[in-house]
């Protein structure tokens, strides 16, 4: 895991702001080149989409995020194609990552 997203999904985690690069927490919401990419919802649960960038950093950050609060969820990419826990989707679809 990258030192930057190390970094960003702690403060993720502990519910702090935080900006580090192109990646940005702000009142438990992350934002990468300013594209919502990670929340938190009222009851606490997380939701994560690729905000249309199938893009190695950004499966990357969620990846990191995911790993951080011990959540079983792993975005890929196979032909070319996003992929969620092994099932496709799309590339802006928000998914529940509990």
């Amino acid at each position: 895991m990258r030192k930057i997203t190390e970094t960003i999904a702690n403060a993720f985690a502990q519910g702090t702001n935080k900006t580090q690069g192109n990646t940005a927490v702000l009142d438990g919401k992350v934002y990468l080149h300013g594209n919502l990419i990670a929340q938190r919802g009222e009851a606490g649960e997380v939701y994560m989409t690729l905000a249309g960038w199938n893009t190695p950093t950004t499966r990357e950050r969620l990846n990191g995020i995911a790993s951080v609060l011990g959540l079983d969820a792993s975005f890929t990419q196979r032909n070319f194609e996003p992929y969620f826990n092994g099932k496709q989707i799309a590339p802006n679809q928000l998914v529940e990552v509990n």
